[in-house]
């Protein structure tokens, strides 16, 4: 067997910081998650994601090779324990605000069996598997699949509550994701003082109305898969925020607009037909010259 190669860059520079900590034990540690999180990431490669659609720089080329091929990309983002770390604590949020849904029997979704691994639907938190009776302990939530097959389309939210006729989102806010997605938002609690850039976050939390852009967005494209091809009727996104700076929480209402996802779906539409005629479609971004998505591709395809 080879051995492994480790690629250089923001991960392997981390990866061999973690080997000379001091504390063994620690190093030890995020050395144990950077192999983890550099392994497959198990993310199905044969369907458009929700998440990669509604984003402005979404390839439509880049899609297409990523679906004839069914690989990731060449680029995919490298990790840090820091991201790693980030991804493992929305985990844990999700999983707080599931189970509390799932105890008041206001959740519905895919559950999974320890059991026997089966994953059925339930409308409300069911009372036991119905494949081989184990018990509601040994049945984790699944989420919501939202899938339009025809389109290649496949993603899942986080939660389901039909007695409100509701798509649930769950998120975290940090400073980071306002400092990519809202700057000017987070510049207006900002200020200088002798140690640094400190931010006035009792304010910043008062001020902060609505979610961000990306999930609005994502969510759009959620409700319109929800009611068009999985049969589950919604007319709205409940968001629930945790403030990580404080861990206060705050909820918001989006209501479905059905004209925000039509582009999107064209858009898939047209990459499944250049699919089934093997004709790959022109880059959306940057034309016949390319853009960095899909020229990442440009050594796998022929």
């Amino acid at each position: 067997m080879a051995p492994r190669v480790v690629k250089g860059g923001p991960a392997f520079t981390e990866y061999i910081a973690a080997s000379k900590l001091a504390e063994p034990l620690f190093g030890d540690l995020q050395k144990y998650v950077l192999d983890k999180a550099a392994k497959p990431s198990g993310r199905r490669q044969d369907v458009l994601h929700p998440s990669e659609m509604i984003k402005s720089d979404w390839c439509h080329l880049a899609a297409f090779h990523r679906l004839r091929l069914l690989a990731e990309s060449p680029d995919r983002q490298r990790t840090t324990f820091t991201r790693e770390n980030i991804f493992q604590e929305g985990h844990q949020t999700h999983a707080k605000w599931q189970q509390w849904l799932k105890e008041m029997g206001r959740l519905a979704g895919d559950w999974y069996c320890l059991y026997c691994e089966d994953v059925f639907w339930c409308d409300t938190t069911p009372d036991g598997c119905g494949e081989c009776d184990a018990p509601p302990a040994a049945l984790q939530y699944a989420e919501v699949p939202l899938n339009a097959h025809p389109l290649r389309i496949g993603g899942k939210a986080d939660g389901y509550a039909p007695q409100d006729g509701a798509l649930i989102e769950i998120k975290t806010l940090g400073l980071g994701s306002l400092r990519f997605e809202r700057p000017e938002f987070l510049a207006r609690y900002e200020a200088e003082t002798e140690h640094g850039k400190v931010h006035d976050l009792t304010r910043l939390w008062r001020d902060f109305r609505r979610p961000l852009p990306t999930a609005v967005r994502q969510t759009q494209l959620y409700m319109y898969l929800a009611n068009h091809f999985e049969d589950l009727p919604c007319d709205r996104t409940v968001f629930f925020y945790d403030f990580k700076s404080t861990q206060e929480t705050k909820s918001f209402t989006v209501t479905y607009d059905e004209s925000f996802s039509e582009p999107l779906i064209e858009a898939a539409a047209a990459i499944v037909d250049c699919l089934q005629t093997d004709t790959p479609p022109f880059c959306n971004i940057n034309g016949r010259s390319g853009c960095p998505a899909c020229l990442t591709f440009k050594e796998y395809v022929k």
